[in-house]
């Protein structure tokens, strides 16, 4: 009976992890949903697309978009209904601050380089009330949300 009761188990948790497991493949640019493409479209020529992903995780479903214009690369992710999550561009040293150059030349200073990208995620600041307390939070599009600490000077 314990070794039944263990194979359920096991099959349980497999079942779980198959259930909620990433999915990700390669999709033509076509089958997107029109608002996906249209934000595409605002930020890369539809030529320069080199990868077009579909990526399901956990019920959300979002799109991975890589591109080359020129040699610099970017990739935009964005979610089903067509808002941008991420931005990644691939940039060269000398495109970071100066500040960020110094650093990295005084902790690193024999690096060469192989991959420099400026990333943008997207999330949003919530205020509001709950049950007349003050809440403040930031909401990433995932849904993931994090709890900011109050403002010192809020009373709290």
């Amino acid at each position: 009976m314990k070794k039944l009761s263990i194979f359920i188990s096991i099959i349980s948790i497999i079942f779980c992890l198959t259930l909620y497991a990433e999915e990700e493949r390669i999709v033509n640019f076509r089958i997107l949903p029109a608002s996906v493409q249209k934000t595409v479209l605002e930020y890369v020529n539809r030529n320069d697309i080199t990868k077009v992903e579909l990526i399901k995780d956990e019920g959300v479903t979002k799109y991975e978009i890589e591109s080359v214009t020129n040699g610099k690369t970017l990739d935009i992710t964005v979610a089903e209904n067509g808002i941008p999550l991420e931005i990644e561009k691939g940039v060269s040293f000398s495109e970071l601050p100066l500040e960020a150059q110094r650093e990295i030349n005084k902790d690193y200073p024999t690096i060469k380089t192989s991959d420099i990208e400026s990333v943008n995620l997207f999330y949003y600041d919530v205020e509001g009330q709950v049950d007349g307390k003050k809440v403040k939070f930031k909401v990433l599009p995932s849904g993931d949300i994090e709890d900011l600490a109050p403002d010192k000077d809020d009373g709290k």
